[in-house]
């Protein structure tokens, strides 16, 4: 078996495969592999679309015979304040004749290194099955919390701003753009949007039925964002953003007005945006909130993570860690720190204060928990709790991004 990434002629059998895999009517079937690349490459609507390239697939001995396939996508996180190279895993799709005989696995022999040698740090994904993920260093990462608001049992705010439609001969992209930009630099894995995020402005709402709002407060400043998406009687917000409690409850008060013709909206919101002490009654079906998994995590680079971790206090710890898929990561790191500079890290032949696969550093270091969780069964303490919680702890983590 053959792993790599694909060719130019190889992009239209990754559609076909992914048709396949994930049940979907093809778009555009009957057109040649060169004129279904001319067709994404004049008119990228996606990060897909724009990296078409970053795809791996497996082919039998002779080359040519595709078995599975998968997508890298080069987007840039944030992790503690630092834009990071993340790899977004997609597209996994392997022909149900070939399924089970080993073609994503040498897909991530060949990619994970590569990320690593590509300078990425991070990498997610959005899983079919967390164990069969783990086997590659992945582990559980964000949640999210979906609110089901019953929209009569909501009040009515009485907000001093106002609201405006995206439409496509005024799409807002600025304005939107700088919501987004204050969530991102809150929360560990939120990816730093691109242009190819924002071309959903740009489609028309009438057609689409999805509306996008902005909410501006009465010094006209842009506060809050959602898209609204009606159905069944109901709104889901795929986009629910704000950044403090007047933009929530400005976009509150517009959901209160579609409350003649929807009697629920759908919320998908971080997971320590607590709105118990906003919502003033709870009980008879006004509020439905699930707590939900959002993903998996994988750390890439471990001493590039532990260079731009954000410590407590100062201190040094030594990490050991092990990794089945990149050799570089296999090894017992030394992190020095102290406030007002970066962390110094070093390899160091000597004992570890813990012992951690991949799988645990990657849930600990982006801040999905903290070493005293009871969830780290492997994870091995030979230091003190205290130092090493000085490292790894709870941080806010979010992903919205789709990939």
């Amino acid at each position: 078996m053959i792993a790599r990434k694909i060719r130019s002629g190889e992009f239209k059998r990754c559609r076909q495969l992914c048709a396949l895999a994930f049940e979907y009517e093809m778009w555009d079937p009957e057109l040649s592999p060169q004129a279904m690349l001319d067709k994404v490459r004049g008119n990228p609507r996606s990060m897909q679309d724009l990296h078409w390239d970053s795809q791996y697939a497996a082919f039998a001995d002779d080359d040519e015979t595709m078995l599975a396939t998968m997508t890298v996508v080069p987007w840039t996180a944030n992790f503690d304040g630092h834009p990071v190279p993340m790899g977004g895993i997609g597209g996994v799709a392997s022909l149900p004749q070939h399924r089970r005989g080993g073609a994503i696995r040498a897909c991530f022999a060949a990619a994970l290194p590569d990320m690593f040698a590509g300078g990425t740090l991070l990498s997610y994904l959005y899983p079919f099955s967390t164990a069969f993920y783990r086997k590659f260093g992945y582990e559980l990462g964000c949640d999210w919390v979906k609110w089901r608001l019953k929209l009569s049992g909501m009040p009515a705010p009485d907000v001093s701003g106002y609201w405006r439609l995206s439409e496509p001969d005024c799409p807002l992209t600025g304005d939107v753009r700088a919501i987004d930009r204050l969530r991102e630099g809150r929360y560990n894995c939120m990816v730093l949007n691109g242009d190819t995020e924002y071309l959903y402005l740009q489609d028309n709402p009438f057609v689409s039925r999805k509306y996008t709002y902005v909410y501006y407060d009465g010094a006209d400043r842009p506060r809050a964002h959602m898209t609204v998406a009606p159905g069944n009687g109901e709104l889901d917000c795929p986009r629910f953003v704000f950044d403090d409690r007047e933009g929530f409850l400005g976009l509150l008060a517009l959901l209160k007005r579609l409350s003649a013709d929807h009697s629920h909206a759908t919320l998908y919101l971080p997971d320590d945006m607590d709105l118990r002490g906003i919502l003033p009654e709870w009980r008879f079906g006004n509020v439905q909130r699930t707590v939900e998994q959002r993903g998996m995590v994988r750390a890439v680079n471990v001493e590039g993570l532990l260079r731009l971790a954000r410590m407590r206090s100062e201190g040094r710890l030594r990490v050991a860690v092990k990794d089945t898929q990149i050799d570089e990561n296999n090894d017992c790191f030394e992190v020095d720190f102290a406030p007002g500079r970066e962390n110094r890290v070093r390899r160091v032949d000597a004992a570890p204060d813990i012992e951690l696969t991949i799988q645990d550093f990657s849930r600990l270091i982006v801040g999905c928990c903290s070493p005293d969780s009871m969830w780290l069964p492997e994870m091995k303490l030979n230091g003190s709790l205290e130092e090493a919680a000085k490292v790894f702890y709870r941080k806010p983590t979010f992903i919205s991004a789709l990939f």
